[in-house]
């Protein structure tokens, strides 16, 4: 498989991946929000570094309800 035949395949993954991390980070850095461990830098790399799955372990498990 050549990189034209895979390009189609990782650019909606890269805009999933870009815009979860998007709203991860609005979410975080909202002054209101809460998070479990109340560590928002550690979350933060969480959701950075994670790659797809960071910002989605943020919104399962990160986020305290208020």
């Amino acid at each position: 498989m050549t990189f034209e035949e895979i390009l189609p395949l990782l650019i909606p993954l890269l805009v999933l991946q870009l815009a979860l991390m998007g709203v991860g980070l609005y979410d975080l850095t909202r002054p209101d929000r809460k998070v479990k461990g109340g560590n928002k830098l550690v979350w933060g790399l969480v959701i950075v570094l994670g790659e797809l799955f960071g910002p989605l372990v943020y919104f399962l498990f990160g986020r305290e309800d208020v």
